[in-house]
């Protein structure tokens, strides 16, 4: 996954945290560009609500259909 491209949380592998609460991970996201390095397999996502760091084993991507909000399996 890249800056620019749009995911869901995967339910099957979603880690809760206090910021589900306010809107993390609720609808599609857009991996955007972090305001440092994060390492790893972190990403920075904004959501509908707010940006959020999140874990990519905890993502999903979009279908390149933007008709389509369905995750790629």
């Amino acid at each position: 996954m890249q800056i620019g491209d749009k995911v869901v949380k995967n339910p099957n592998t979603w880690i809760a945290s206090e910021f589900d609460a306010w809107g993390r991970g609720e609808g599609v996201g857009e991996i955007v560009q972090p305001p440092f390095d994060l390492g790893g397999d972190w990403l920075d996502v904004r959501w509908p609500a707010g940006r959020c760091f999140e874990h990519a084993s905890g993502l999903s991507p979009v279908s390149n259909d933007r008709s389509s909000l369905t995750p790629n399996p």
